[in-house]
């Protein structure tokens, strides 16, 4: 089996004094670590970063939320379902109604 690994080289890797390990061949470093060492960035990136952690939260919260609503809605369809089949009249009727109620209902489940 042959494994051909490609490589790939940093445009500006022929700049004198530049070393391969240092963070500042990747473009827009250099701006970037500046921001970082004050003490305003610092608070801007802890700012933007909770931000974005709310989100996400509010995110995971609202579908949960619309989760529960499908979910009662569902439990609210059923049960007017098997409150109809009760007002059937003959003991057949309406156990062939709930019966394709069960059926149905298994037949979606996950």
């Amino acid at each position: 089996m042959n494994i051909n690994f490609q490589t790939f080289k940093f445009s500006n890797l022929d700049l004198p004094g530049h070393k391969l390990s240092q963070l500042d061949l990747l473009e827009g470093w250099p701006r970037l670590s500046a921001l970082l060492s004050t003490q305003s960035g610092l608070a801007v990136l802890a700012i933007l970063i909770t931000l974005g952690l709310m989100l996400a939260f509010h995110q995971i919260v609202l579908g949960a939320v619309e989760q529960g609503e499908l979910l009662q809605q569902a439990r609210d369809q059923q049960s007017e379902a098997l409150r109809r089949c009760g007002t059937l009249r003959g003991l057949e009727a309406r156990d062939n109604c709930r019966l394709q109620i069960n059926g149905g209902i298994s037949a979606s489940a996950p």
